[in-house]
């Protein structure tokens, strides 16, 4: 365990707010983002501001719990981005306006400068309709810390004024604009084909990617040549702390998903050395894996096109393996109508089973997967035109910082903090 910083002075979030609602405990970002708690954290969260020492004195004098206990939590509070100390808020602080002020004067993406590696990246984002989303991808992208990058937009035919943005705000940017909606397989193998780096990062339009993001691929890509993608640890874009996605993975029942979904990162990703399919939100990508196992298959449109291909990658001998350290931030969400993308994901899964699965499995799996998309259809609000149903599939559940967690899968993470 860590010393007790006693003398350190914790702070709430401001962004956060402590609310009940329906009798669940909630700590609510100013974007409307949701983390559910329960009645001690909550209690915590009331003990705070003050020192660690007079915060794990006020909440154990109400509370049969330990000072470790409330200690640990504090920590998770903090790994969660929902509290933090005098000395991290000021940094923080610091280190958000100088963001700001860079990326105002820069203007553009800085590309092509020197570089420790003769390695081109490429990097393949996708737009559509995004005018909210692109100026903070593509100035994320400009200051990254590995500079030999070339920057490939394949706009999928916006009409909200997106191509204009970036053609205004990032001339450095190769613009590929599309006539026609190509959906999202389409429009990544659009830019795959125009790519020239050794190595290509493709990217959707509504995420920020940690200054260091594409040098953390880089180590860990040229690790091993049997590597075909490396994912990248992708966070939520307003619950920094929360998990997001390390890849993801499908099941033999219900929907695709993230892995690790709602999770707090406290290191107990490190030893992780290979995941099932990777997501193509953000992905890494080999040259040598792509020359072998071909681009996304187009069929698809938008969705379980990356659990296709992952599952092509792994038959042809290359591995998909995790990179927690290289960090993008995601508005989940934020890109896809639900509408739209509830056709696809029933669609696709069904494509993706008569495709790749033979024999028993392939009727087993395909036989459940339409029992549950004939359930779901069912409960269609047909006249409201509303799929109810579908927001549970949309959110995976609120993530989660409640402070009896400590006594399940944290625990034995946090015993090793150093």
């Amino acid at each position: 365990m860590t010393p007790s910083k006693e003398n350190e002075i914790l702070g709430r979030n401001g962004d956060f707010k402590l609310r009940k609602e329906g009798g669940h405990v909630l700590f609510v970002h100013k974007s409307g983002q949701k983390a559910a708690t329960d009645a001690l954290g909550g209690a915590i969260w009331a003990a705070i501001p003050g020192t660690t020492d007079e915060v794990i004195r006020k909440v154990t004098e109400g509370w049969s719990v330990s000072a470790d206990f409330v200690e640990d939590y504090l920590y998770l509070m903090r790994r969660a981005e929902v509290v933090k100390g005098a000395e991290e808020a000021r940094k923080e602080e610091e280190k958000g306006g100088e963001r700001k002020t860079a990326g105002r004067e820069a203007g553009g993406i800085v590309a092509g400068g020197p570089a420790a590696s003769d390695d081109l990246i490429s990097v393949v984002v996708i737009t559509h309709n995004g005018k909210d989303h692109v100026v903070d991808c593509l100035g994320s992208l400009g200051r990254q810390s590995y500079k030999n990058v070339e920057i490939i937009v394949v706009d999928n035919a916006s009409s909200d004024g997106t191509a204009e943005i970036i053609s205004t705000r990032f001339p450095e940017v190769r613009l590929l604009p599309q006539r026609r909606n190509l959906h999202y397989s389409g429009g990544v193998n659009v830019g795959l084909r125009q790519a020239h780096g050794k190595y290509v990062f493709v990217v959707n339009q509504d995420t920020e990617t940690a200054a260091d993001c594409l040098e953390r691929f880089h180590e860990a890509m040229r690790a091993d040549e049997t590597i075909g993608a490396v994912v990248p640890m992708m966070k939520f874009f307003h619950l920094r702390g929360f998990v997001n996605g390390l890849g993801n993975q499908i099941r033999n029942h219900g929907w695709g998903t993230d892995n690790f979904i709602g999770h707090i990162d406290v290191g107990q990703f490190a030893d992780l050395k290979e995941v099932p399919s990777a997501c193509f939100g953000a992905v890494f990508l080999s040259r040598k894996a792509l020359e072998a196992v071909g681009l996304l298959d187009e069929s698809y449109g938008s969705f379980y096109e990356d659990v296709d291909w992952s599952f092509r990658c792994w038959m042809g001998g290359f591995r998909i393996v995790p990179q927690p350290k290289a960090v993008v931030y995601h508005k989940f969400g934020g890109s896809y109508l639900q509408r739209p993308k509830l056709k696809f994901v029933a669609r696709n899964r069904q494509k993706l089973v008569l495709k790749l699965f033979q024999g028993k499995v392939m009727l087993g799996v395909f036989k459940r997967y339409l029992k549950e998309d004939a359930r779901n259809f069912r409960e269609l609000d047909v006249f409201r035109r509303n799929f109810g149903f579908y927001h549970a599939f949309d959110q995976q559940g609120l993530p989660r910082l409640d402070a009896s967690i400590l006594l399940g899968h944290y625990r034995w993470v946090l015993k090793k903090k150093v």
